[in-house]
């Protein structure tokens, strides 16, 4: 089963009772492949028009070394005098305080492990263990050393260095220790977004035949809507930005769900989640990838972008499933050709009747299909958006998930209305484990 999904013969019971799901059977290699992995994956009703999504991330024990003045981090126990910047030793129990980006991760009690390079040997690499005895202040600790070392650099090559917990270590009958950190929950919200897709036909039209079609307009006319509202569903899942709008005549409210690539904006703003803004390809919580003007790519370069949207995986399955465009799909086949394998799976049993090229890399699987929308339109033929399906959930109003409501016409109307319609909004869980590649069109050597 691909992507951890139910498979059509394993399901059929419940095939007819979701009506996204009955379009997806219908029509496997339409254009809202979204849609149709959504309407397999769980789903979560709200009674409310904003929906919150809490998400939690261990904090990080780590942070960087900063100056403590001209020269480098290291200063004497409180602080008053500085390490030699020539070098300086270090013997067995020796105290120092360290000046550094941040403390709220540490605790007296942690052991640091601190890599710096001696002074006057490039080539060589001092590996600092020291234990914490004082937290001094937001931006310092003192430690205590806990091995020995000769001629450790004070200068500015000694700032922005890893300082990393190894682990933590208490004394005999100790009283007490300070407390770990909590880390808080990371509150977000989202909004459902009413779409509605209505179709009329004029009395006289629905007992006409066609030419084409004896039993007349009806269900073609019906079918074109029901495609309709998925395609469009499925873009305002991919490339929707939530808002809120009051109109100031009515006072009515209008609303749209945030997608998949406004979530990966605000990740890389890092003012919602907290992490560190990113705005080169280059930095590690890019997740929206330029890439250059000629929209070439080399191996090690994709290779380190997979690297890094595979850090962050759900527990269900370690892969991500890929929609891009035939243009991207034939870079990537021309990056690989010689080099690697792309499997093609055609096993309707298991893919719901889509072609999927399946590349393993050595973080996990990546399956590709191509997505319609993208491979038609000429600025996204050359992208693809990589996404960790158990990450996104739909989320639909209490008693309006999406449907076909019939026979919405005026009771003293000449015609027929039926409409398609639903109040839904996109819940997307931790954007770093999700990425959006562009224009990749050649490949590098």
């Amino acid at each position: 089963m691909i992507l951890g999904l139910l498979h059509t013969e394993a399901s059929g019971i419940d095939r007819l009772g979701n009506f996204r799901r009955s379009v997806f059977y219908q029509y496997p290699n339409g254009n809202a492949p979204l849609i149709a992995i959504l309407s397999m994956l769980k789903e979560e009703m709200t009674t409310d028009p904003a929906f919150s999504i809490y998400e939690k991330r261990l904090a990080e024990q780590r942070t960087t070394t900063a100056s403590a003045n001209a020269a480098g981090p290291f200063t004497t126990t409180g602080g008053t005098t500085d390490k030699t910047v020539a070098g300086f030793n270090i013997a067995v129990g020796d105290t120092a305080r360290i000046t550094v980006a941040a403390t709220a991760n540490f605790r007296v009690g942690h052991i640091i492990q601190i890599n710096v390079v001696p002074n006057g040997a490039a080539s060589a690499t001092f590996t600092l263990k020291a234990i914490i005895v004082t937290l001094t202040s937001s931006t310092a600790f003192e430690v205590r050393w806990l091995e020995a070392y000769t001629s450790v650099s004070n200068d500015t090559d000694a700032a922005s260095l890893e300082v990393l917990v190894i682990g933590n270590a208490a004394s005999e009958a100790q009283v007490g220790a300070a407390l770990a950190p909590y880390t808080v929950p990371t509150n977000l919200s989202n909004y459902t977004q009413i779409f509605r897709t209505p179709f009329q036909f004029s009395g006289t039209v629905l007992k006409t035949g066609l030419k084409y079609d004896k039993t007349g307009p009806y269900r073609d006319k019906a079918k074109d809507a029901t495609i309709q509202h998925a395609e469009e569903m499925e873009k305002s899942f991919i490339f929707g930005t939530k808002t809120l709008n009051i109109d100031g005549t009515t006072g009515l409210p209008t609303r749209t769900t945030g997608g998949i690539i406004y979530w990966l904006q605000q990740w890389e703003a890092g003012s919602l989640y907290g992490n560190t803004a990113a705005t080169a390809d280059t930095d590690d919580n890019k997740r929206i990838i330029t890439g250059n003007s000629a929209g070439s790519m080399s191996m090690d370069t994709f290779y380190s972008y997979v690297e890094r949207v595979f850090r962050v995986t759900s527990n269900q399955a370690q892969e991500k499933l890929v929609l891009c465009g035939s243009g991207f799909l034939i870079a990537l086949n021309k990056m690989f050709k010689g080099q690697g394998v792309l499997n093609i799976s055609q096993d309707a049993k298991s893919t719901f009747g889509w072609d999927i090229v399946t590349f393993t890399s050595p973080f996990g699987a990546m399956h590709f299909r191509t997505h319609p929308l993208f491979s038609q339109n000429a600025s996204l033929r050359y992208s693809a958006l990589v996404l960790d399906v158990w990450n996104l959930i739909y989320r639909f109003m209490d008693g309006r998930d999406t449907n076909l409501l019939k026979m919405r016409q005026p009771n003293n109307a000449d015609y027929r209305e039926d409409e398609w319609f639903g109040e839904c909004g996109l819940e997307l869980r931790f954007p770093e484990s999700h990425m959006f590649m562009n224009n990749f069109r050649a490949v590098l050597p």
